[in-house]
């Protein structure tokens, strides 16, 4: 129906052309009874030449239609012609006295029947290639999907290797730091022994026994740890007691740059009964921390990367 209004019903062949030029139109394929109006338009172009050949007789010297040389085919005018030259190539047309014979009722039918199929055809293959996008841009979802699944297995795997390795570093720092402990435990036994033989030769008045040569710590390798830790595990270690309770170790992981008095208001927080005036200090070596201390980093006191300190 488009097509015969488009060509104002001119004939067959002019809606033939027109749904060639228009087929890939967005509207194209909306319902139309393209069996009525193909015969309207045959009819129109039957009726169109019937007149022309009953006004006036027949005259074998006058052009009645134009005629392709290369392919034989007929036009009623030079819109046709035209047309059928930009879509085949042809340029060799000519004029002809023959009339363009009118289509017979089985020429009609055939003529809308290939219309039918044409149509039909061309939506199978529109919907054909829509199914095709479809699958290649499903096809394109499950690929993205599965590379961010690949991706997030990744970070986990990197993640949990990270994981490990630091603690594995925090263990090494923990023994490392536990057999200084026992080191400067050893050594302050030592010097007990070495002490009290001294006085006791003293009060005697003999000879003091050789003193035992003392342990020597690592410090070069304690300092290294020191110095690339970045986390100071403290467990302080309260002597006083909560009404008839005592209270049990708290142990809590700072920043190794953390100034001390952050120490003294965790203390404070997490034992609210302790108190103004407390005390925090280290039993190997005896050190003691006061108000004067607070300033310094955890680092630059020696306590990364762990440490037992005592509340008093």
């Amino acid at each position: 129906e488009k097509a015969l209004k488009a060509t104002n019903n001119g004939g067959l062949q002019q809606a033939l052309d027109w749904l060639d030029k228009h087929a890939n139109d967005a509207d194209i394929d909306n319902p139309i009874d393209s069996s009525a109006a193909a015969a309207d338009a045959v009819d129109g172009a039957a009726g169109d030449a019937a007149p022309a050949s009953a006004e006036q007789p027949a005259d074998d010297s006058q052009a009645r239609s134009l005629v392709c040389n290369e392919c034989g085919k007929q036009f009623n005018n030079e819109d046709q012609a035209q047309y059928h030259a930009v879509k085949s190539g042809h340029s060799d047309f000519a004029q002809s006295t023959e009339e363009v014979k009118p289509l017979t009722e089985e020429e009609k039918a055939q003529k809308v029947q290939e219309l039918q199929d044409r149509i039909k055809q061309k939506r199978k293959d529109r919907e054909a290639a829509e199914k095709a996008e479809q699958r290649q841009n499903e096809l394109l979802r499950r690929k993205a999907g599965q590379d961010a699944s690949e991706q997030q297995e990744r970070m986990r795997d990197e993640q949990m290797k990270r994981d490990i390795e630091n603690r594995k570093r925090e263990k090494d720092q923990d023994k490392l730091a536990e057999r200084k402990i026992k080191e400067q435990i050893e050594q302050d036994k030592r010097d007990r022994a070495a002490r009290f033989a001294r006085e006791k030769a003293e009060r005697d008045g003999t000879t003091a026994p050789h003193e035992p040569k003392p342990v020597v710590v690592n410090t070069a390798q304690l300092q290294s740890v020191s110095s690339n830790s970045t986390q100071a595990r403290l467990q302080i270690r309260p002597i006083v007691s909560e009404g008839d309770s005592p209270i049990q170790p708290i142990t809590h992981v700072f920043d190794a740059d953390q100034p001390l008095k952050d120490v003294f208001d965790f203390v404070k927080k997490e034992i609210p009964n302790v108190g103004h005036h407390f005390k925090l200090s280290t039993t190997f070596p005896r050190q003691e921390f006061s108000s004067h201390h607070v300033s310094k980093t955890l680092r630059e006191l020696g306590l990364v990367p762990s440490a037992a300190l005592i509340l008093t």
